[in-house]
């Protein structure tokens, strides 16, 4: 009974230490460099609306190179244990038991060498640490939407909100603020010199992704909600599903009690981390995504997430054609995915204008983007609409572009606003995503009282954002920590 006892924890041992080692390195490969609030967010929300075929590509690139080693070093390990071999049985019960536990001892050193490396590689060790430490600052600079007062105009604008995957500033050209010697989007750059973008530099710039901003869902609840996206471990709140950031009051419903009505379209199935359910449960949303894609047979070719961007935009100029005949006003929301990592994924219809995958797929997105806003601008709609694009979080191919060496470069997400209903006294603003919450309400016409909703500024106005009250780390650290408030008072109600 005390050898099966051994053989076990030998075999368990092994298993979770290659099954952590080669999940993670994969998610890494395949995701790039992800922190610890989306990897806690990704596990206590529920899978449902994930594509099979990334289930299936992480069993067949990662199930061999857990089960082979583990049972190699296994047998390794096990072997002189083997009491029925002829040779060990000669051996005195002494040794017997110090083989044993030099094998136990051999597989639990691996599993402590396969945890510091894990450590190593994700943020955990901040991550535990900050969960020690309890900040007010939420609950001192929060401001309720919900009981801010909001006046618009008699005549309220459409608005059109691209959120761009991992579109982010470094792909600009190095003259204009970016990185990049020669520039990957000058579609998007011209847009952005023609129109309002906010920098607080001299140069083209953006806004800065914050803790619990940095992927897709977290930066749709910054930009949407104006807070961060943020789960405690032993905190269980989402876990059925049920709600999402219950206690937030986004601008969607803002829209909503004022007229408008709100669409969102994806290129992928919008139950897939929450999406569905953030913009559902705020705004009431109708949603067009993959599923739906289907139904309408708009989704011709398709791939592991969804159905590809050049078709997504098709689907949008058909949709918001249609919107454009009703009424009221509308806010049309919709998320590009192409240019997500690893790679991306380049069209038929792109050309190879560079001399990697992913410069081309950039390339190509954002001459969508300006062919798009072209459109818009020949349809009869255009003059009462306000149209904002903007990453929705930095690349996730972490190293793509570099600053050299001794240079400052902080990287950000590109925004741009075309067509506001105002224009803006200062440009040169230091802002983060959450900022966008009131901006974009600012830039419809509408007057917020105190220009300030959630943890957001409304760069239209001259009130000073966190970001240039606190400086980007400090906000940043303070975000990291347990927040009472915003577990008690955002996160559920």
């Amino acid at each position: 009974m005390k050898k099966r006892i051994a053989y076990i924890v030998i075999v368990v041992c092994l298993l979770i230490a290659f099954g952590t080692t080669v999940t993670i390195n994969w998610l890494y490969e395949t995701f790039g460099h992800l922190s610890m609030d989306e990897i806690i967010f990704h596990l206590k929300v529920p899978m449902e609306g994930t594509n099979t075929d990334i289930i299936f590509t992480f069993l067949k690139e990662c199930l061999w190179k857990v089960i082979l080693p583990t049972i190699i070093i296994s047998f390794a390990l096990i072997y002189p244990m083997v009491k029925d071999i002829k040779f060990i049985k000669e051996i005195h019960t002494s040794e017997r038991r110090r083989t044993t536990l030099t094998s136990i001892c051999i597989a639990v050193l691996v599993l402590i060498i396969s945890i510091s490396k894990i450590v190593e590689t994700t943020d955990i060790k901040e991550y535990i640490e900050n969960q020690t430490h309890d900040s007010n600052f939420i609950s001192k600079e929060y401001v309720r939407p919900e009981k801010t007062n909001i006046e618009f105009p008699e005549q309220k604008r459409n608005l059109i909100y691209i959120f761009l995957e991992s579109m982010e500033t470094t792909y600009y050209s190095t003259k204009d603020g970016g990185l990049s010697k020669g520039d990957l989007i000058p579609e998007i750059s011209k847009l952005a010199k023609e129109n309002t973008n906010f920098s607080d530099t001299d140069k083209l710039g953006g806004a800065y992704t914050l803790y619990g901003t940095t992927w897709t869902v977290g930066a749709m609840s910054a930009q949407t909600a104006g807070v961060p996206l943020k789960l405690s471990i032993d905190d269980n709140s989402m876990g059925e599903y049920s709600t999402f950031l219950d206690g937030a009051y986004s601008i969607g419903q803002v829209l909503e009690n004022n007229g408008y009505t709100n669409y969102l379209l994806l290129g992928s199935d919008a139950t897939f981390g929450g999406r569905r359910n953030l913009f559902k449960q705020h705004g009431n949303y109708e949603i067009w995504d993959f599923e739906s894609a289907k139904e309408e047979n708009k989704a011709q070719d398709q791939i592991w997430w969804g159905f590809t961007d050049d078709q997504l935009f098709e689907y949008a100029k058909e949709k918001i054609s249609n919107l454009a005949e009703q009424e009221a006003p509308f806010n049309f929301t919709f998320l590009t995915a192409d240019t997500h990592f690893p790679d991306g994924f380049l069209c038929k219809d792109c050309p190879n204008k560079w001399d990697e995958q992913y410069k081309n797929v950039i390339s190509c997105s954002s001459k969508r983007v300006g062919d798009f806003v072209k459109w818009l601008q020949e349809q009869d709609f255009y003059d009462n609409t306000t149209i904002v694009i903007t990453g929705d979080h930095l690349t996730m191919q972490a190293n793509f572009f570099e600053p050299e060496e001794g240079q400052q470069y902080d990287k950000k997400v590109v925004n741009v606003i075309i067509n506001p209903a105002i224009e803006a006294e200062n440009t040169k603003r230091s802002y983060s995503t959450m900022d966008l919450y009131p901006t974009t309400l600012g830039a419809l016409g509408a007057k917020i009282e105190g220009n300030r909703l959630a943890l957001g500024t409304n760069l239209f106005s001259d009130e000073k954002t966190l970001i240039e009250k606190y400086g980007v780390e400090y906000v940043n650290n303070e975000l990291k920590k347990v927040s009472r408030f915003y577990n008690n008072s955002i996160l559920v109600k």
